[in-house]
């Protein structure tokens, strides 16, 4: 008798491992897919956050040019552009270059 208790303990041992062991397999596969999954949100994030440095590089280059534009301007006094108009001396047209060196000597 004592054989036949020893074979139906090694049975029930046997069907444990069997059942740990399909335990064992069905967590490898659902960590499998947490693991794709993970590289997928893993990838999704890098090309998030290569978007929004893209963004910030392009705001702080608006920005420094805004600055530069806005500190530029605060910076230089207000002028008042006045145009002074000069009167020419007329020439005759004359074919003479002395005539027309002294003219543009005077200008």
């Amino acid at each position: 008798m004592a054989h036949n208790s020893r074979g139906s303990s090694s049975k029930l041992q046997s069907y444990h491992k069997a059942r740990l062991l399909g335990e064992l397999v069905e967590v490898q596969k659902q960590l499998v897919l947490k693991e794709e999954t993970l590289s997928q949100f893993a990838k999704r994030l890098k090309r998030l956050e290569e978007a929004h440095a893209r963004e910030n590089e392009q705001d702080e280059d608006e920005w420094s040019l805004h600055n530069f534009a806005k500190r530029h301007h605060q910076h230089q006094p207000q002028q008042q552009h006045s145009f002074n108009f000069v009167k020419l001396p007329s020439f005759s047209g004359s074919n003479d270059p002395s005539l027309y060196l002294d003219w543009e000597a005077k200008v």
